[in-house]
């Protein structure tokens, strides 16, 4: 796509956009709007159950 010392070029002036890189190389852009948001399985699970919900993994039963 372009190289990273090119990226200021190609972002918006507002927001977040998510990069991804190979080799010194930009290889995505993906803008990150209002409504989204960006974490790890692992801390999106810690939020949902700080939020009440129960995590199961499918065909496990809750002990």
């Amino acid at each position: 796509m372009f190289k990273k010392t090119e990226i200021g070029e190609h972002l918006p002036d507002n927001g977040r956009v998510l990069i991804t890189c190979k080799n010194g190389n930009v290889m995505a852009l993906r803008n990150v709007y209002d409504d989204e948001h960006v974490a790890s399985l692992k801390s999106l699970l810690e939020l949902a159950e700080q939020a009440g919900c129960i995590v199961v993994q499918k065909g496990k039963q809750r002990v």
